[in-house]
C-alpha cells in the first residue's frame, strides 16, 4: 500500500489549514487560486471608503494579503478572526505594520458572529464561507448584514459554479487544475483535493446574489472573475 493508499480523507478543514499549512502556504506563494489579483481588487474597491473605517477579516489566515491591501488606507481598526491559532501566530506580525488598532480573535467565525455586537463598515471573507451550504451561507450573511448596518459593505472571494453547473461540474473543473499545481507533490495534492471535494460548497453567479438579497443587502455585484472562472469576487452593500 503506497504512502497516498494509507491516508484518512476524512480531512477536515481545522486538520488541512493547521496541521497542513504548509500546504496552505505553498498555494499561496506560488498564486494558485489567485489571491494576488483578488487582494488587488479588494484594495481597489476600498479605496472609496470613508476614512475611519472598521475592517472585519472573516477566516483571516495569516492575514498577509489583507494587511497588503489595507497599507497605507485610512482604516481605524482592524478585527481578524480564524479557528487556526497557527494562522493567527502569523497573522499578529503581519498586521502589526497597520496603523490602526488592530486585534485578532481565535474561533469559529460561525459562532462568533452569532453573538458579536460590534458595528463594522466592511467585511471580508476569502475563501472560507463556501464551506457551508446553503442555509448555513445564509445565516453568517445575515449575520454580516446586522452588523454591517445602514451603509456597510460585505465583500467575498469564493467559489463559483458557471451558469447552470452543479457541484459536481465544479469539482470535475477543479480536478483538471493538478498539472498548474506544480509545486505540490502528490501526497500534498491529494490532501488539497480531498479537503475540497468533502467540504466545498460552491455557487453560482445567481445563487451568490439570492443569498445576499435574502439576507437582506440591496446591491450585489460582480467584480473580478480568476482566469480559471472557478473563483469570484462580488460585493454586497446595505
Amino acid at each position: 500500500m503506497t504512502a497516498a493508499a494509507k491516508i484518512d480523507v476524512a480531512v477536515t478543514p481545522s486538520t488541512l489549514f493547521q496541521e497542513m499549512w504548509g500546504i496552505y502556504r505553498k498555494v499561496l506563494d506560488n498564486n494558485y487560486l489567485f489571491h494576488r489579483e483578488a487582494y488587488a481588487t479588494l484594495r481597489q474597491l476600498l479605496q472609496n471608503q470613508r476614512a475611519g473605517f472598521t475592517f472585519l477579516d472573516v477566516a483571516c489566515g495569516d492575514a498577509s494579503f489583507s494587511a497588503a491591501a489595507l497599507a497605507g488606507l485610512p482604516i481605524d481598526r482592524y478585527i481578524g478572526i480564524d479557528l487556526s491559532q497557527t494562522a493567527l501566530d502569523e497573522a499578529a506580525a503581519n498586521i502589526a505594520g497597520l496603523s490602526c488598532a488592530a486585534e485578532l480573535r481565535r474561533g469559529d467565525f460561525v459562532e462568533w458572529l452569532r453573538a458579536c455586537e460590534e458595528p463594522v463598515d466592511v467585511a471580508w471573507i476569502g475563501l472560507s464561507l463556501h464551506h457551508l451550504p446553503f442555509d448555513r451561507k445564509l445565516e453568517v450573511m445575515r449575520q454580516l448584514r446586522r452588523l454591517a448596518g445602514p451603509s456597510g459593505t460585505l465583500l467575498i472571494y469564493e467559489n463559483t459554479c458557471r451558469m447552470g453547473e452543479s457541484r459536481a461540474g465544479w469539482m470535475k473543473r477543479w480536478g483538471r487544475q493538478r498539472k498548474v499545481f506544480s509545486a505540490l507533490n502528490s501526497l500534498e495534492w491529494l490532501l488539497l483535493t480531498t479537503h475540497v471535494n468533502s467540504m466545498d460548497h460552491p455557487e453560482t453567479a445567481s445563487s451568490w446574489r439570492k443569498l445576499g438579497h435574502r439576507a437582506g443587502f440591496r446591491e450585489v455585484r460582480e467584480h473580478y472573475r480568476c482566469p480559471s472562472n472557478l473563483f469570484r469576487l462580488f460585493s454586497f452593500k446595505a
